[in-house]
């Protein structure tokens, strides 16, 4: 808490390579956390290993603005990484998440501002479906629905990164030192008060999306696994499953031992098909999170906090 009695927020934005959004994405946000009462705010970028001139782009608000903040990586360590890095570095009584590219409106800044103030530890944004082919928008649903259903703990149907919260949910969800991070998960395990809010996601300002449909897929693979063992328990299930009702085939079909034999390869292989990926998936988690290399690396010649 500041000395004033205000308090201090905050506001993490992921970059990587969005040098065209930056300027028209800082106007709309310094408007929009002007309208915040009793808030004193620090904008932090994190640079995701750009390249195309978005660091220098950030050095030159930073020079015009002292609230303007840059964290630099190393390389490029990918979403999660990134929030985990603006996270974890900067010091404040709440921080909020914020993506570069004008599709989640800062405006919102202020219903998150007031949830909290009435005592919510969570405020965040529930997404509206926006225009976008058909098998993205059901890709979409499928996965926050699966998702929920499989998940070991609370999933928050709809929410994504865009959200404002307390320091003490801050320090619950960097307390893992998992090498997968993925926040809108930790936000459910950890519990806490949550509101959410819905709002229109609009048009990215400039640019093209970085997340093709080989990413969403490995982004949504990525979330099954960081939220639930089912898969694991599913094979156990499935091979109870074949137990009772391969005599019963055999019962039907008939075929005698040749018949008997096929049979029993033909489930056996596909058995394996299931399983062996699927427990290679796990292990390999297993064995980076064993190796524990940090999510993030700092480049310090480059960081301002």
């Amino acid at each position: 808490m500041e000395s004033s009695g205000r308090r201090t927020l905050a506001v993490v934005v992921p970059v990587h390579n969005e040098l065209a959004n930056i300027g028209p994405f800082f106007e709309r946000l310094a408007a929009a956390l002007a309208t915040l009462p009793g808030i004193e705010s620090r904008i932090v970028f994190v640079n995701d290993g750009s390249d195309d001139g978005s660091y220098e782009r950030i050095r030159e608000l930073a020079r015009s603005d002292d609230r303007v903040k840059i964290v630099t990586l190393s390389r490029q360590f990918g979403y999660h990484g990134v929030l985990m890095a603006g996270l974890s570095l900067a010091s404040a009584d709440l921080y909020a998440i914020v993506d570069v590219d004008g599709e989640d409106p800062p405006e919102l800044f202020r219903e998150f501002l007031a949830a909290i103030v009435s005592g919510a530890d969570v405020a965040y944004g529930i997404r509206s479906n926006r225009p976008e082919p058909s098998p993205i928008t059901f890709g979409r649903r499928l996965f926050y629905y699966v998702n929920k259903w499989i998940a070991d703990s609370e999933i928050i149907v709809w929410m994504a990164e865009f959200a404002m919260i307390t320091r003490q949910v801050r320090d619950a969800i960097i307390a893992p030192r998992t090498t997968y991070p993925f926040l809108r998960a930790e936000i459910g395990y950890v519990g806490f008060a949550r509101v959410g809010i819905p709002y229109v996601r609009g048009a990215r300002m400039s640019g093209k999306t970085h997340y093709s449909m080989w990413r969403m897929t490995r982004f949504a693979v990525s979330g099954f696994l960081a939220s639930s063992t089912f898969p694991l328990r599913l094979i156990l299930y499935l091979a109870a499953l074949t137990a009772v009702l391969f005599p019963v085939a055999m019962a039907v079909v008939g075929g005698g031992p040749a018949g008997a034999t096929t049979l029993a390869a033909i489930t056996a292989l596909y058995f394996i098909l299931f399983s062996l990926p699927t427990i290679a998936l796990y292990l390999a988690r297993t064995y980076k999170n064993g190796v524990a290399r940090p999510t993030f690396i700092v480049d310090r010649n480059k960081t301002s906090l």
